[in-house]
This record gives structure tokens, C-alpha cells and sequence, in this order.
């Protein structure tokens, strides 16, 4: 007679018989949620810069980049601790908090000159401030007109990075909750498959529809998707804590000194420093050069934003497809081999954008495409690597670690790339990230052995 109980599925991974498939359902819907705030920025920024704020194009790109590394300093700050309590109080409390926060915020960060003016913030103060941020403390007074609204701006926008940060890594965590060890790199590639999902909406359905809208439409409608993630994450999300949370969790202190003993760890921390900021980096001064060179064919600003979408759309398509294929790959093929692969197909394409003569040049949609494939395997190899290796007590501290390589990396290539990109042309903000890629593959294969000898013997 045969007794054996048939195993829940959900996208080919198993289910635990505590869970549901409503459960895995609603984690990667969150995620996609997520991933819409998350992508959502790079489209309303650089219109709500020039066309609401009234910056001065001279600055664009360092103030796009910095604006957006609000959200990483953030991050940074703020990561690793969340990741620790995130194994103390459990995931879900944790992103129903960060919805909140970003419903609230997304709101008011359209308002961002209305309430420099209530609150008379002075011009002089915040034009030293911003022009210091831009690199051109000399050229402060450039900045009088739009500074005041510009550092609220700024402001605002670390506050939204808080609320993404609270959000964010929980998921993740959770799907190395909700997985079995063999089903973890699928588990992972379809959290990585929502974000490209949730690209492509952003890119292919709302910036469209940004000339209806307009920016504060647009402010509203991110605010909206908030809410709806804080319902979804009430009502129906399970809390999956390790049993051997009860054992305690260790602070950060204790997290690094065990990632520096582990080349898997630090690898997939490293993979994370370099590799995660291909999404932003792409998005943010992708969208910005379509704005800038549409100002000089005289397209709106608006219209340019949908045009430069365009590009966006291919990636990511490219890398939603892909990531079927790359869990697959980390599964059969090996964690390592696969971020190797992709890291370098990725840097390829950052230095083919590069090159590239312009936002709206038709070969641009191949080197896009190549980038998009390559962050697949980079993205969801980093956090399955990572979550191989992890102690089981500190799975949430470890990722919450691998976490804040991400502000880090994002701040360098956001900032520097900005710099680059005012000073040497927009080209140059995609081959920095194209060579960090590239010098990163290289490392990895000085580090391969040791990493395959310690996977091997936790296996």
C-alpha cells in the first residue's frame, strides 16, 4: 500500500506542509510590489527634477545620482540592523512598517517645494548644502533657485529609502524561509524574475502614461501601490522564523567576522557590492540622458521619459526571461559558475551601452538586452550562494549583511558615475559599472577553489 503523501507545489518548488501556496503567491506578488517602488523613482525623478524643481541641466547628473542614493545611504545605514531584528521579531511586521512608511512618503515627496516654502527653509543654507553634494561648492550660487525644494527633496527621499529597506530584504529572507536547500536557487531566481516583472510594468505600462498622469499622478499612484502591499503582507503572509531563532540571534559584529572566514560569503558579498547597482545604474542615467537629449530635440519631458523607456522595457524583458533559465543553472550547474557567466555578459553590455551614440539609437536595445540577462545570475546567485552558506540560526543577519554591500556599491557607482557623467558625457557613468564587473569575474576565479572546497564539505 502506498502511503507516501504527495508534496505541494508552487512553481516547481515544495511546499511545507505549514504553508500554502497562497502564501508563496503572495510573498513573490509583494515582491513585485516592491520592486514597482523600487524601480518607480527613476521615471518620476528626472521630470519632477527639471520640469518641478527647475534644476539647472549643468547639474543634472550628479543631482539624479545623489538624489537616488538617498535611498542607498539608507540602506546602508540602516540594513544590517534591520536584518538582526528582522531574526528577532520575524519578517512580516517588519515590510508592513516599510509600506506604510512608503505610502505616506511617496505622497508628500511631490510636494517636496510646497513645504521648503511652509517650513522657510533659507535659500543661502541650502544652496551651499546642495551645490557641496554636487561636487561645486564654488558654484553655489547656481543652486539659490531651486536648492531650498532640492534638500527637501532630499530629505524626503532617504525616508523613502527606510521605507524600502524595511520592505525589501525581508522577502528575500523569506523565500530562503519558505525553501528547502534544493529548491532554493528557483525560490531566489523567482524573486529576482518579480523585480524584472516589476521593471517591465514600470517601464512598459506607467511611463507611457506619464504625460496623462504627470508628476504628481505618478507620486499618487506609487503611494497607492503601498497600500495595496500593506494589505497583501497582513493578510497574507506567514511568519516561517528558522527554529533556531529561539537559540538568539548575534549582532553584526559577529555576523562579519564569520563572513570573512567564509570565501562563499565573501564572494556573494562582494557580488552584491558590484553586482546589485546594475539595475539602479542602468535605470537612473538611462532615463536621465533620454530627458537631457530630449530637452535638445525638443521633446517634453514627459515624452522623452516614455522614449527612454523604451530601452528599459528590453532590459527588463531580457532579464525577466532569464531567470528561469539562471535558477535552473544555479541548481544543475553550481552557484559559482553561474554569477561568473553573468557577471561577465553583464559587464559586456554595460561597456556596449557605453559606447552606445545615443538613448534612442537602435543598437542600444541589443546591449541593454545583454545587460538585463547577465544581472539575473549575479543577483539571485549572490543571495542563493549566501543563504547556502549561512548559519540556519542567521539566515536574516547574514542577509541583512549582504544587504548593505548594496548602498555601498550603489553610492559609488551612483555618485562617481553622475560625476562622470556631467564631466565626461553619460557614456562613461556605464563603462565604470561594465569594468567593475569584469575585474570582479576575475577575482572570482582566483577565489574558485577555496569556494568550491567549502561548499563541498557543508554539502
Amino acid at each position: 500500500m502506498n502511503t507516501a503523501v504527495k508534496v505541494k507545489k508552487f512553481a516547481g518548488i515544495d511546499v511545507a506542509p505549514d504553508l500554502s501556496r497562497t502564501n508563496f503567491f503572495f510573498l513573490y506578488l509583494n515582491t513585485l510590489f516592491i520592486g514597482m517602488l523600487m524601480v518607480m523613482v527613476a521615471i518620476i525623478q528626472p521630470a519632477f527634477l527639471k520640469d518641478v524643481l527647475n534644476v539647472s541641466p549643468d547639474f543634472f547628473g550628479s543631482i539624479n545620482g545623489f538624489l537616488q542614493n538617498m535611498s542607498q545611504i539608507a540602506t546602508l545605514a540602516f540594513v544590517g540592523i534591520v536584518g538582526v531584528i528582522s531574526d528577532k521579531v520575524g519578517r512580516k511586521i517588519l515590510a508592513i512598517i516599510g509600506f506604510v512608511v512608503l505610502a505616506v512618503f511617496y505622497y508628500v515627496y511631490g510636494m517636496s517645494h510646497e513645504i521648503a516654502a511652509v517650513l522657510n527653509v533659507p535659500a543661502g543654507f541650502s544652496s551651499q548644502i546642495c551645490a557641496l553634494l554636487s561636487f561645486a561648492p564654488s558654484r553655489a550660487a547656481e543652486f539659490t533657485d531651486f536648492a531650498p525644494g532640492l534638500l527637501v527633496a532630499y530629505i524626503i527621499r532617504l525616508i523613502v529609502g527606510i521605507g524600502m529597506i524595511l520592505c525589501y530584504p525581508q522577502f528575500i529572507t523569506m523565500v530562503a524561509d519558505y525553501t528547502r536547500e534544493q529548491d532554493r536557487g528557483k525560490g531566489m531566481a523567482l524573486n529576482g524574475m518579480m523585480m524584472g516583472l516589476a521593471s517591465i510594468l514600470i517601464f512598459a505600462i506607467i511611463a507611457p502614461i506619464t504625460p496623462t498622469l504627470g508628476v504628481d499622478g505618478l507620486f499618487a499612484l506609487a503611494s497607492a501601490i503601498a497600500i495595496v502591499g500593506v494589505i497583501g503582507t497582513l493578510l497574507f503572509l506567514k511568519e516561517r522564523l528558522p527554529d533556531t531563532k529561539k537559540k538568539g540571534s548575534k549582532g553584526l559584529r559577529e555576523i562579519f567576522p564569520i563572513v570573512m572566514r567564509s570565501p562563499a560569503l565573501k564572494s556573494s558579498y562582494l557580488c552584491s557590492l558590484i553586482g546589485r547597482a546594475d539595475i539602479t545604474v542602468m535605470a537612473t542615467f538611462m532615463i536621465a540622458w533620454a530627458v537631457q537629449e530630449g530637452g535638445k530635440l525638443q521633446l517634453a519631458s514627459e515624452v522623452a521619459t516614455k522614449k527612454g523607456a523604451i530601452p528599459m522595457i528590453v532590459f527588463s524583458l531580457t532579464s525577466l526571461l532569464a531567470f528561469p533559465f539562471i535558477g535552473i543553472l544555479l541548481d544543475k550547474w553550481g552557484r559559482l559558475s553561474t554569477i561568473m557567466l553573468t557577471l561577465m555578459i553583464a559587464g559586456v553590455g554595460f561597456l556596449w551601452v557605453a559606447i552606445c551614440p545615443g538613448p534612442f539609437s537602435g543598437v542600444i536595445y541589443v546591449a541593454v538586452g545583454i545587460v538585463g540577462f547577465g544581472i539575473a545570475g549575479s543577483i539571485a546567485g549572490a543571495n542563493t550562494l549566501a543563504a547556502d552558506a549561512s548559519p540556519k540560526a542567521l539566515v536574516g543577519s547574514v542577509l541583512g549583511g549582504l544587504n548593505t554591500m548594496q548602498p555601498i556599491g550603489m553610492i559609488f557607482f551612483l555618485q562617481v558615475g553622475g560625476y562622470l557623467y556631467d564631466v565626461l558625457g553619460p557614456g562613461w557613468a556605464f563603462g565604470l559599472k561594465g569594468v567593475a564587473d569584469i575585474v570582479l569575474v576575475i577575482w572570482l576565479l582566483t577565489m574558485k577553489k577555496k569556494i568550491d572546497a567549502e561548499i563541498n564539505n557543508r554539502a
